[in-house]
């Protein structure tokens, strides 16, 4: 190496350890600054939903029944998403097919062979035409949605879109109306696609780690929130690619889970510790919280199993994908959703394979949902409210109602 090449080579150390000092230096004083808004929120809050629910009547127990159970997947149930109809459903599993069902009657009325069978979330479009899968392969994929006795459905002919421009896995997705999709991904970003044009529309950065869950506010379109590791939830307008506002949702643990208020004000959002707030847009600030305390007073633990899968490819697929692995095995929350007037908040943990029913305004718990044999990978209530759909590791899907 000769003497120029050897300066520049020092140059080069020195400015990438000049350029580390300052991120160090910026990153303190954020966090100082983090610390500081806090405090004044901290100050300017008078009061919590629990001290303010002294006049609310209090719900005793809420009893729910398993009224079906969907079994067809040979592998863990990761996704699950309601048709517009409320009757229907789609569940897509590890097994590498997406099988549509009829909840009432429990029979299959369709399935469609995944191009990623390393699926991790779905959605159906509010015209119930098509519905969107992400996963592993980095890439949001578009099927039309067929209701047929047939099994034997083209996996060609059934592909509308295939969205490809994340760096890492998709851990959600949702769509905007039925042009737009959503979606979040384990290389800190979002993305807005359009589905007309086939192509990125905004890019949305400002998490500094993967993002792993988000959900579009029901009473305005242009609205949604998202989690990350970086233990902080932000609210967004799709039209406008900056973050709107910022919570921090906790200083040690990673947020995993997120699901707006039905009146589109307030979101909830979960922890890997278990804990699990609520937090109200227009204050700007934590309404209420719900203890993973008192979830152990309820509920036991399952036993945990180790992830395991017989592919020797896909093992090494998921070796490469340590971040998804733990996306995976999440300790904590995996999945909320309310009910239809948001009195009920219903959540999954790692830990049980039951579902825990909140009394949103109390604080307590009012019930629990009985009848996996694993952790509970999804909650979805269905549009109307009657029905809440439930996907498991144990290879099964359960329809609950009151």
């Amino acid at each position: 190496m000769d003497v120029g090449s050897g300066d520049a080579y020092a140059r080069q150390l020195e400015l990438s350890n000049l350029l580390s000092v300052k991120i160090q230096s910026v990153q303190s004083e954020s966090k100082q600054l983090m610390h500081h808004l806090a405090k004044v929120k901290q100050q300017v809050k008078d009061a919590t939903l629990q001290t303010m629910s002294g006049n609310c009547t209090t719900i005793d127990r809420v009893q729910f029944r398993s009224y079906r159970t969907l079994r067809g997947h040979f592998n863990k149930v990761l996704a699950l998403s309601w048709h517009p109809d409320n009757r229907h459903l789609a569940t897509a599993a590890q097994d590498g097919f997406l099988l549509y069902w009829d909840s009432v009657t429990g029979l299959k009325k369709g399935l469609i062979r995944l191009d990623d069978p390393y699926v991790i979330c779905s959605d159906i479009s509010p015209n119930g035409h098509m519905v969107a899968t992400g996963g592993l392969e980095n890439a949001c994929i578009v099927y039309k949605l067929h209701s047929s006795q047939n099994a034997e459905i083209q996996q060609r002919n059934s592909i509308v879109s295939i969205f490809k421009g994340h760096k890492e896995y998709i851990s959600d997705l949702s769509f905007v109306g039925n042009s737009q999709v959503l979606t979040s991904s384990g290389d800190k970003s979002i993305l807005l696609w359009d589905m007309e044009k086939g192509t990125k529309s905004v890019t949305f950065n400002g998490h500094l780690g993967d993002v792993l869950g988000l959900s579009v506010c029901p009473t305005d379109s242009n609205l949604f929130v998202s989690c990350s590791s970086d233990r902080l939830s932000n609210l967004w307008d799709i039209r406008c690619p900056l973050n709107r506002r910022q919570f921090q949702i906790s200083l040690t643990h990673d947020s995993s889970a997120v699901k707006f208020f039905p009146d589109g004000c307030s979101f909830a959002c979960g922890t890997d510790d278990g804990e699990l707030k609520l937090f109200d847009i227009r204050s700007d600030c934590e309404l209420a919280n719900y203890p993973v305390k008192m979830v152990h007073q309820h509920v036991r633990p399952h036993k945990t199993e180790e992830l395991s899968i017989s592919d020797s490819a896909s093992s090494l697929r998921l070796s490469r994908k340590s971040s998804m692995v733990a996306a995976l095995d999440n300790p904590g929350v995996l999945s909320i959703d309310f009910s239809r007037s948001g009195r009920l908040l219903f959540a999954s943990y790692a830990e049980y394979s039951s579902i825990v029913v909140w009394d949103s305004v109390m604080g307590t718990v009012v019930g629990t949902m009985d009848g996996h044999r694993d952790a509970v990978s999804a909650i979805k209530v269905s549009p109307d409210g009657l029905g809440i759909a439930t996907a498991s590791r144990d290879h099964t899907s359960r329809i609950w109602s009151v």
